[in-house]
This record gives C-alpha cells, structure tokens and sequence, in this order.
C-alpha cells in the first residue's frame, strides 16, 4: 500500500517548517550551506523538548547555526531525525520512523527533500541506525546497521547490493576517489570491528583492525585526504593515509567530553563534532576543533530542552571552493 506523502511547507529564512499532517509526520535532517567559503551555514538534528516536559520521541528538530554561532530553530514538530547526507544536487535524505496516527512510531524509512522542498519516503525496510552516504554520481549507498548489508539506491529509488558480510556497519565516507570508506562495529561478536575500503566495483580492501574497545560512529575525511573517525567513548581518532604513524597510521586528533556522534569538516578546514551527551543526553554539544586540533564549544544543548544528535555538510557549490 502507498502511503500518500505529507505535504510540507519551508520557510527559507529564520523559521520553522509548516508541516501539514495527513496520515504520518515526518523528521527532519542536518545541513551545512555555504553562501561563501567563509559563512557556512551549521544545521544539527536532535531535539526541542517543551520546558517542564519530560524526554521522549516526537520533538525530533533541526536547529540552524550560522557561522558566528547564531541559532534559530529550522524545523520543529519532528521524530527522531537520525544519519542524514546529501547529494551535489541539494537533495537532502536521512533516517528517521514514520509517525502513525496516535503518535506512535512504526518502521525506519530514508526521506528525501528535494531543493524545492518536496519532500517524500525514499526507502522502507531499514533498521533506524542505518548510515548514508552519496557518491558523486548521485548514488545513495545506505549500510544498514542490523544486516550488514550495504544498499545502492539510483536517483530514481532502484535499489541493489552493493556489499554485505559486516556485522554493525557504524560509519561511511567517500575519498576524493570515489572509494567508500566503512566502519564495521563488532560489538556483541567474537570479530574484531574493521575499517574497510570499497573501490567503485565493490572490492573490499580491509584498512586497519579497530581495538576491541572501539565504538565506531561516524567517518570525514579532511582535503588532504586523511581519515576521522568519531568514537562514541568520546575520542576522534586520526589515520594519515600517507605514512605509518602507527601499527595502522592511527593517532588521537582530540576528544569530546562524552560521546562523539558525528562529524564533519567545513571548507576553512575546521572540524565540526557533535557530542551526544550521556544516557540522559546532558552534556550534549557541538565542538569545533582547528587544523592543529585546539577544540572549542560551537553550540551547548540541555537535556532538559535542546538535545543535538547528527550534523553533516552539504557540499559547497563550484562559486564557494
């Protein structure tokens, strides 16, 4: 059965998305447009809880952060909006439940907004932890957590098998290559987790062995072509492609205090970094770290109205490079 899509309205400046709801709601996603290489614009999902309300699903938001740190509220009245990534053509797609009537939540779907703001499920039958992300050829590859199955879907929604054979697939990036980068999370199984490579036909190429103690959660690469990958202990770890620093190239690059989430890079080069918080979600934030690694706090969420969870960026138009 097709579920008619909601129809929703954006504001394009400073405001809140005007969702008119028929049979399911829908979340939103995080962003990083640039106007200028100098003034890209932060977008961080997570949550906009009513003050004196307790924590719970359904307050699912996207805040907007500008470059000097100034925050508005993009979209509100949202689930649990989760992994998100877009394409060179502006279309937005991330992981969040649909809504049922009644406020209950029912599968993990992949939406899609497009640039006019037409926004649609993209594909059902995922796990919510599923990561994304898009070549540049438009292709979005989705590894879903609970199968260790890694999907290619074609713009036009046509799906295949890209890989499977992972257990916990934990983190995805593409090098200027065109190469797929995956973090395996072993957790719970008698393997060691793994950071593989996958050229363009699917051949794997495993990269290095991840420590026991590892709990992959995202990967960036920065433009001289050198691996990040955010650890949910807290730490962001470093792999110099180039030279052998270590048994794999692997040292600390910094440290969040609780638990890194996600992470992407800015065209200055600065290392943005959402820190989920702890189990009740305090001490959520978003750092921003220099070339050299100096950390600061970009954005402090409360676990008592403003929770962050997911950042990414969308990549700069040829004017901004």
């Amino acid at each position: 059965m097709k579920t008619k899509p909601t129809e929703t309205k954006f504001e394009c400046a400073f405001g809140r998305v005007r969702q008119l709801f028929s049979r399911v709601a829908w979340l939103g996603a995080v962003i990083l447009i640039c106007s200028s290489a100098s003034a890209q614009n932060l977008f961080v999902s997570g949550k906009n809880l009513p003050t004196n309300e307790g924590p719970g699903d359904g307050y699912g938001a996207i805040f907007r952060f500008t470059w000097d740190g100034g925050q508005s509220v993009f979209a509100s009245g949202l689930y649990k909006p989760g992994n998100l990534t877009l394409d060179s053509a502006g279309n937005l797609f991330f992981m969040d439940y649909v809504i049922l009537e009644g406020g209950a939540s029912g599968n993990a779907a992949v939406f899609k907004i497009t640039p006019n703001r037409t926004l649609t499920i993209f594909a059902f039958g995922l796990s919510y932890s599923s990561n994304l992300a898009v070549d540049k050829a438009g292709k979005l590859f989705v590894a879903d957590y609970d199968s260790g199955i890694i999907y290619q879907y074609k713009p036009n929604g046509l799906r295949a098998n890209f890989a499977s054979g992972l257990y916990h697939p934990s983190g995805m990036a593409f090098d200027s290559a065109g190469n797929l980068w995956v973090a395996d999370n072993s957790i719970g199984n008698i393997y060691q987790g793994s950071i593989y490579e996958y050229k363009p036909n699917g051949k794997r190429v495993t990269f290095a062995a991840l420590d026991p103690s590892d709990r992959p959660a995202g990967l960036a690469f920065d433009s001289m072509g050198n691996l990040y990958m955010a650890d949910l202990g807290g730490k962001i770890y470093k792999y110099d492609l180039s030279a052998v620093l270590s048994p794999h190239g692997r040292t600390t690059f910094g440290s969040v205090p609780k638990s890194a989430q996600s992470l992407t890079f800015d065209g200055a080069g600065n290392l943005f970094v959402a820190d989920a918080g702890d189990a009740s979600g305090k001490g959520n934030a978003v750092y921003k770290f220099t070339l050299k690694g100096k950390r600061s706090t970009f954005a402090s969420g409360q676990a008592s109205s403003e929770t962050f969870s997911h950042i990414a960026l969308q990549p700069m138009p040829v004017c901004c490079q």
